[in-house]
Parts: C-alpha cells; sequence; structure tokens
C-alpha cells in the first residue's frame, strides 16, 4: 500500500491495521492519520510493542528506528497534532462564543474565540443570497422539477441546513483572512489573497463569512460562489462565425443581480470605467438590456469598476470567486465542426470566464479573495497561476480540539444523541484525517460509544477491539 489517504474510504484498512498490529513500512501523504492511529492505546503514555517506534519525517514514517520486545515512550512523535495530546479531551459546555462574528473579529481578546462558534448576520441568507442554490433557479423550471445547476456555497449551505443556523466556527486562519482582505491599509492598492487547503478544510465556509462580514461593514462584494457558474449551463453564443470570443450572457445575469441586489445605493456612487455613468447604471442596462452581448460586457465592467474604485467615495470593494480552478479545467460547452465532430471549447474562449482570471491580470488597485476546489472533476494536475505578490493563507484541517467543539455542537443541536468518549473522538478525527465534511456527513457512525466501525465490520465483541 503506497499511499493511504485520511477519509472514511479507507476506514476498512485502517481497521484491520490496527486489529493485527501491522502498519506499513512507509507511507506517504499521510498528514497525520497514522500518528493518530499510533496513539490508540489506554495508556496514553506509551507506544504498544507491536507497533514499534517509528520516526517522523516529512510526510513519510521512516521504520529506520524501532523499537521491538518492549514498550517505547513517544518521546520522538512529532510535536504537533493530537498525538501530542496525551490526557482525554474535556469537552467544553460554552462551545459558543457567544457573540457575532463582526463582533469576533473586533475584539481585543479574540484569541479566546478560536475554536468556537460564532454567529454570522442575522440575515446572512439574505446578506449573501447567491450563495443559495435556489438563487441561480428559474422558478418555472422548478415548478416541472427540471435539474438545475447549483453555483452557491454547497459546502456552507448543507452546514447550516444541518444545524438550522447560521454560523461558523471562528479559528486563526480565518482571523488571518479577514485582517489581509479588510484591512484599511490596502485601500487603493492590489491585493491578491489566495486560500489553500485539503478538501474539507473550510475554505468555502471562510470566504463565505468574509462576504458576509464585508457587507455587514458597508463593503461593495461581488461574490462569485462557484466559478464554475462562469463554464457551464445557460447558453453560449457568439456575435458571428469569424469571431474566436463567446458569450455566456445567463452567467453574466446573475452576477450582476447578485452585486445590485445588496448594493444599488452604493454602486450609484462609484463612477464607471469611462467616467460618464455610475456602476450603478451599468448595472441596471446590463440587467434590463435584450442585447446578451451587452449583459456581458456590462458584468465585465462592473466587475472591473469595482476593483478600480476601491476607497472611492470612502466606498471599499471586494471581490471574492471561489473554486477558482474551474477557470482553467475545461467547459460544459461544444462547437460542432461538422457532423461527426465536436470541438470541446476552451474557458479563455468565454469572454467573461477570461475576464475573470484575475490572478494573471495587470491591475493597480483591487482586492480579490479566491480558493481552489479539490476533488470533484476537476484534476489536480490543472496549472492555476499565481501573482508573484499574492499572500496565501494555509487553512489546516480541524484538530482534535475543534472537532471536540464542532460534536458538543452537534450533541446541542441533537445531531449526535451524546458526547463520545475520548477513544471515538480520537478514532473520529484519524479516519477523516480532520475532514469537517466527513465529519458532519459520517457523525452517526463515527461518534458512537460502541464503536459503529468496528461493528460495520462484523465484529460481535468491540469492547476488546483497538480499532
Amino acid at each position: 500500500m503506497a499511499h493511504l489517504r485520511g477519509s472514511l474510504r479507507c476506514c476498512r484498512t485502517v481497521g484491520l491495521l490496527v486489529e493485527y498490529g501491522k502498519l506499513p513500512t512507509q507511507v506517504s501523504g499521510v498528514d497525520g492519520i497514522l500518528s493518530s492511529v499510533y496513539t490508540i492505546n489506554p495508556s496514553r503514555e506509551y507506544v504498544s510493542k507491536d507497533f514499534g517506534k517509528r520516526a517522523w519525517s516529512s510526510a513519510s514514517w521512516d521504520p529506520s528506528v524501532s523499537g521491538e520486545g518492549r514498550y517505547e515512550r513517544m518521546s520522538d512523535v512529532p510535536p504537533e497534532g493530537i498525538v501530542t495530546v496525551r490526557d482525554p479531551i474535556t469537552f467544553k459546555d460554552n462551545w459558543h462564543a457567544g457573540m457575532s462574528l463582526k463582533e469576533a473579529v473586533d475584539s481585543r481578546n479574540k484569541e479566546d474565540t478560536f475554536g468556537l462558534y460564532v454567529d454570522l448576520p442575522k440575515r446572512a441568507g439574505n446578506v449573501v443570497a447567491e450563495a443559495t442554490a435556489s438563487f441561480y433557479h428559474h422558478p418555472e423550471l422548478t415548478r416541472a422539477n427540471i435539474r438545475q445547476f447549483d453555483y452557491g456555497c454547497k459546502g456552507a449551505m448543507q452546514e447550516f441546513n444541518a444545524t438550522g443556523q447560521h454560523m461558523c466556527m471562528y479559528r486563526p486562519c480565518l482571523d488571518e483572512l479577514y485582517s489581509a482582505a479588510l484591512d484599511e491599509g490596502n485601500k487603493g492598492s492590489r491585493v491578491d489573497i489566495v486560500l489553500d487547503g485539503w478538501k474539507g478544510s473550510g475554505k468555502t465556509v471562510a470566504l463565505y463569512s468574509l462576504a458576509a462580514l464585508a457587507r455587514e461593514k458597508g463593503w461593495v462584494v461581488m461574490f462569485v460562489p462557484s466559478a464554475s457558474l462562469l463554464v457551464q449551463g445557460g447558453m453560449f453564443k457568439r456575435k458571428d462565425e469569424n469571431e474566436a470570443v463567446w458569450y455566456t450572457p445567463q452567467a453574466a445575469h446573475h452576477i450582476l443581480r447578485a452585486v445590485f441586489e445588496p448594493h444599488a445605493e452604493y454602486l450609484e456612487k462609484l463612477s464607471s470605467l469611462d467616467g460618464r455613468r455610475s456602476l450603478g447604471d451599468v448595472c441596471r442596462h446590463g440587467l434590463e438590456t435584450k442585447d446578451d452581448f451587452e449583459r456581458v460586457d456590462a458584468a465585465i465592467e462592473v466587475m472591473r469598476g469595482l476593483l478600480r474604485a476601491d476607497g472611492e467615495h470612502g466606498i471599499r470593494t471586494l471581490v471574492i470567486v471561489d473554486e477558482y480552478n474551474y477557470l482553467y479545467h475545461r467547459t460544459e460547452y461544444h462547437e460542432t465542426m461538422h457532423q461527426f465532430h465536436r470541438r470541446r471549447i476552451e474557458p479563455r474562449e468565454l469572454k467573461l470566464a477570461s475576464a475573470f482570471m484575475l490572478s494573471e491580470q495587470d491591475r493597480e488597485a483591487g482586492i480579490v479573495a479566491t480558493a481552489c476546489t479539490h476533488g470533484g472533476p476537476i484534476s489536480p494536475r490543472v496549472h492555476v497561476p499565481i501573482h508573484s505578490e499574492s499572500r496565501i493563507i494555509r487553512v489546516p484541517r480541524f484538530s482534535l480540539e475543534e472537532v471536540s467543539n464542532m460534536c458538543s455542537m452537534m450533541v446541542s443541536k441533537k445531531l449526535v444523541p451524546e458526547l463520545p468518549p475520548d477513544d471515538s473522538l480520537r478514532r473520529a478525527l484519524a479516519l477523516t484525517n480532520g475532514n469537517g465534511k466527513e465529519i458532519r456527513e459520517g457523525r452517526t457512525t463515527l461518534f458512537q460509544k460502541d464503536c459503529g466501525m468496528a461493528l460495520s465490520f462484523g465484529r460481535k465483541n468491540t469492547s476488546k477491539s483497538n480499532f
């Protein structure tokens, strides 16, 4: 076994390894999962002789250091991760910070709220309406039960629907994101922020909360929850057969509507690129015109106008694009060459999608925050250009303390019947490798007191299982 990834798909493999006291001699790309399994023993102080002691080197386990036939202390275990937590985890009754996101950001003791939940704006569903799937659905198609694309924040909406509340966990990486994007010292200068993290680490929730917080502070935010909106679905057309540029009017309509409805008053104060009208007039014309080509041109002008007008009349602007690597993957559009062949249209041939490739464009001002999605239809080999002066913010997967607070929240919301024991909590973190989506979706099995994973393998006596 050359690779072992921390996801629920490898639960059976991990269970067999622990049951028979065997570990692979070298595993790459583990990111802490084996260190989690490594500490599942009653004493929390010693490592079983069946496992031996292995030295941690980068992302691999080096079996050259081993202790056989005796118990070895965990002195060489990596300094980070859940292996450093020897004592049973203590669940917090106050899993909620008791304040809103804006209050937590403005608090002088914000470190005390790290790992706790905070409330997003009470009208978050309306403040960031473009994050919901219904924003992009046509009423007549919905009544006819015709499938439509979901361009909203799928991960964030699933979490909000599960808990029934608009809240998020306030983490150090989120605080770093807010400080970088909403800094008053960035006014009028170019700022490129890139969120980097594993799938399920919370990048989508981070960008959603950034959009909600910025709008609550009075910023004008153009938020594209998924760049897939620009490369799939809707109509695509060009002016004539000799033109190499294609237009996507439906995508332009969604973008104009998303920025105009919450910011109509502010857009009237910002001037367009040519200075002869306001950005509000450009938005209104793009939404009302029947010319599809003018609608796309209006969406591009509003986006570029917002970036240029940052700080004009004291109004701050921000552009956020999630799942940014869709712009460098492929489109769902094809051009018929002849009766036996269709050519796939590339993203750069789409005028609107090409305009949103912001990291590789030359501009003097404007704050842009982006994040790429991992997994799904996008190949990991897709190359996404990053500006040389971009600020990369790492979004780590959830730690043991954060998972315990997440579990406490689930118990209070009756998503989990009771608080799990220490072993179950650590096992859940090990099997998911801190993937928030997998923890949320697999909570019923992961947090069972009687070891639901072992029961799924057909073991009747789970009390003696090391799993």
